[in-house]
C-alpha cells in the first residue's frame, strides 16, 4: 500500500485534474495501483490567490475529499506554495493549508529557471523554518538545469527542510537529467518522499506509485522503498519526525568474457 503526499487531483481549481469524470478515473487509478491515502496538494500563488479564491478552491476540496472518502480512500488538505517574492503574505496571514494540518508545508520554486546560485532560494527556506514550518521542497531534482548540487540540497536539509522527489522523475519521463539528479539523490540518501506530482488521468503523470516502489526496491532495497512511498507519508500525516533512508549497499557487477 502508498500513501500519496504530492497530487494535484482535485478537478478544476489549478493545472491539475480539470473536470469531475477525470477526478473520479484518478481515484479508480489510486485504487487500482493499491494509493490508500492521498494529501490534495493544489498550486497556491502568493500575489494571485486572494482569500476568495481560496475560499472556493476549500469548497472544491471539500467536496472531493467527500467523494474520495466514500470510495474507501483517505483524502487530506494540503497545499504546494510557490515561494515567490511575495510568499511571506500569504504565509503571513494563513492563506495556505500544510500537509495534513502537520508541520510540514510543500512549498516549490520555478522549475523552469535554473536554481543557480541564489540565496533568494535559502532565505525563503529560512523564513519558513524559523515560523515553525517543516519545507518539504517539491521535486528538488527538477531545479538543477546543470546537474544535481549535493552541497547545496544538503544544506537545505540541514536548515530542517525535507526533500520531496517525483515518480517520473526516478523512472526517467522527464529525461536522463532530471533522472540523474533524482538518482544521484537517492543514493545518497537525501530523498524523505517519493510521489506523484499527479496532473493527469493519462500519460505520465497519472496516480501510480507502484513502479516508482519496484524500482526503488530493486536499486536501494525494499525498506527504503516503504520508507519512500508509506512510512514517511505515514509520519507527516500523523505530525510525527520522518525517518532518513537507510544506507544503500552499492552492489558489484561482476563481467564475465564469453568464450
Amino acid at each position: 500500500m502508498f500513501i500519496d503526499t504530492h497530487t494535484h487531483i482535485t478537478w478544476g481549481i489549478d493545472d491539475g485534474i480539470q473536470t469531475l469524470d477525470e477526478c473520479i478515473k484518478a481515484l479508480h487509478q489510486c485504487k487500482e495501483d493499491g494509493i490508500e491515502r492521498v494529501i490534495a496538494t493544489p498550486h497556491f500563488i502568493p500575489g494571485r490567490h486572494n482569500q476568495a479564491i481560496i475560499s472556493s478552491m476549500v469548497k472544491r476540496m471539500i467536496e472531493v475529499q467527500k467523494l474520495f472518502n466514500e470510495n474507501g480512500i483517505k483524502y487530506y488538505p494540503g497545499s504546494e506554495v510557490f515561494l515567490n517574492r511575495d510568499f511571506l503574505d500569504m504565509i503571513d496571514k494563513k492563506l495556505f493549508f500544510t500537509l495534513a494540518n502537520s508541520q510540514y508545508l510543500l512549498c516549490e520554486f520555478n522549475v523552469r529557471e535554473n536554481i543557480g546560485s541564489s540565496f533568494r532560494v535559502e532565505d525563503r527556506l529560512y523564513e519558513l523554518c524559523i515560523r515553525k514550518y517543516t519545507p518539504m521542497v517539491a521535486h528538488v531534482e527538477r531545479y538543477f538545469h546543470e546537474g544535481i548540487d549535493l552541497d547545496r540540497v544538503q544544506s537545505w536539509i540541514d536548515m530542517g527542510c525535507k526533500v520531496q522527489v517525483n515518480r517520473t522523475s526516478i523512472l526517467g519521463l522527464h529525461g536522463k537529467l532530471i533522472q540523474k539528479n533524482a538518482l544521484t539523490l537517492l543514493e545518497n540518501g537525501m530523498v524523505h518522499v517519493v510521489a506523484t506530482d499527479t496532473h493527469r488521468i493519462n500519460g505520465s503523470r497519472i496516480s501510480r506509485l507502484s513502479d516508482a516502489y519496484e524500482f526503488i526496491e530493486k536499486r536501494f532495497g525494499e525498506e527504503n522503498a516503504q520508507i519512500l512511498t508509506y512510512y514517511n507519508p505515514l509520519h507527516i500525516i500523523e505530525d510525527e519526525d520522518l525517518e532518513d533512508m537507510k544506507e544503500v549497499i552499492k552492489k558489484k557487477h561482476l563481467f564475465f568474457r564469453k568464450d
